[in-house]
């Protein structure tokens, strides 16, 4: 969230500015968090890039495609891959948000 704060003049516009803003955040503005656009072969794991400093303890699917299983898969979380494991019989297209 971008705040204008140039054109605050006086107290009630600060917090005018100020309630506008934080009254429109969405998940990712309110967590540390991020999100991936995924696709995973029936059966398969996958391996996406950690963009956080520290290991997620979280998963969400926000929207999916397809009649896939997504599961946290066996391989170990890092600081630098995460790995996730379609269970289906078919390709799935996912989102997902990770987060602390």
């Amino acid at each position: 969230m971008i705040f204008k704060f140039s054109v605050i003049k006086n107290l009630q516009s600060l917090i005018l500015e100020l309630k506008n803003g934080l009254t429109k955040l969405d998940l990712l503005d309110n967590t540390e968090s991020f999100e991936a656009k995924i696709e995973i072969k029936p059966k398969s794991e996958i391996k996406i890039q950690n963009k956080l400093l520290f290991i997620p303890s979280k998963y969400i699917i926000v929207s999916q495609e397809g009649e896939g299983q997504i599961t946290k898969s066996t391989t170990s979380w890092t600081t630098r891959k995460l790995f996730l494991k379609n269970n289906g019989n078919r390709a799935v297209k996912a989102t997902v948000i990770f987060m602390r």
